[in-house]
């Protein structure tokens, strides 16, 4: 029997907070960088929890097969939560942090994003800073843009605040939160290919037309209108991306034919998720997303890519959130 003495003091267990953020799709289709919304379902996980000596450390990552950098100047998750240290004037706390991926490397699902407000909110937490999300959004994009070379938020901003946003080119940033119409669900289609977000935004012409400008400035304002009226026809007709997907669409082998597929379907819309390669189509129901997301995955089976994610999502209202409290 080991006896301990009055006097013995048991170590406390080390704090910890594990937070949640899911999946996203930036650009909807004709907001290039302007508009994003979140999924429920997948996400990334991250947990912070203190450590004696200063400095913030990847201690562990599961779900990426050892591809991502441990290194704390070059992971996404560790740039986040330094940045809401330095922003609360905690310089100099130490943090340990452990990341379960549960999305895909470069596939337009907003996976850096996820892993950075997850960061972000956890470390939040853990320390009760109590930042606003306005600064949050800013400590998470400098993860984003350790990820993609630049900050854009179309996917950081829904990660975070949930919902259906549109941002607005300020600086800092600034997230408005749109409605979302009753019954609105996302089918999205991974397909196992990876599409590098910076090698994708290089890819991208810097001259637009004006004509194909105004005509997607217009689409960008039809879809905010049809947003708050619930008009599905005026979403469905403002859904068209005439910068960004025609140059980025080659990237995905039967990309025209998976859209196309989800149309007749029954998708109000669909397009590229983000730079791509996931395809997504948004639908005005449930049972429309499932005939949607069938559809899709036997377009791509016939274009000779069998190896998929299917998800079937409503818009997630909560963003991200803490799944484990202080221990």
């Amino acid at each position: 029997m080991v006896e301990f003495s009055a006097n013995t003091k048991a170590e406390p267990p080390t704090p910890c907070v594990r937070a949640f953020a899911p999946a996203t799709v930036g650009n909807v289709i004709c907001g290039f960088d302007v508009f994003g919304l979140a999924m429920e379902t997948p996400g990334d996980e991250v947990e912070v929890r203190h450590r004696s000596d200063p400095g913030v450390v990847i201690t562990a990552i599961h779900g990426d097969e050892g591809r991502i950098p441990t290194e704390s100047d070059h992971n996404v998750a560790s740039v986040a939560a330094r940045a809401v240290l330095m922003e609360s004037g905690m310089g100099n706390i130490g943090l340990d942090i452990e990341i379960w991926k549960g999305l895909p490397l470069s596939g337009g699902m907003g996976g850096s994003a996820a892993s950075s407000v997850a960061a972000a909110v956890a470390t939040d937490t853990l320390l009760e800073t109590g930042l606003t999300k306005e600064a949050l959004l800013q400590c998470a994009l400098n993860g984003e843009k350790r990820a993609t070379g630049s900050a854009h938020p179309d996917n950081v901003a829904p990660a975070l605040h949930g919902g259906l946003v549109m941002v607005r080119p300020d600086a800092p940033a600034v997230a408005i939160d749109l409605p979302v119409p009753r019954g609105l669900t996302i089918a999205l289609i991974h397909p196992h290919l990876e599409l590098e977000t910076k090698a994708m935004r290089e890819a991208l012409s810097t001259d637009v037309p004006l004509t194909l400008a105004v005509a997607q400035w217009a689409d960008c304002a039809a879809l905010v209108v049809g947003l708050y009226e619930e008009d599905w026809d005026l979403i469905s007709r403002a859904l068209m991306d005439r910068i960004a997907q025609p140059t980025r669409s080659p990237f995905v082998p039967g990309f025209t034919e998976v859209r196309a597929a989800a149309i007749e379907a029954g998708a109000v819309g669909a397009g590229l998720s983000g730079s791509g390669p996931s395809v997504f189509g948004l639908c005005r129901n449930l049972r429309d997303a499932e005939v949607v997301a069938n559809a899709m995955i036997q377009a791509f089976a016939s274009a000779g890519l069998d190896r998929i994610d299917s998800y079937v999502s409503p818009v997630d209202s909560r963003g991200a959130r803490i799944v484990g409290g202080t221990a």
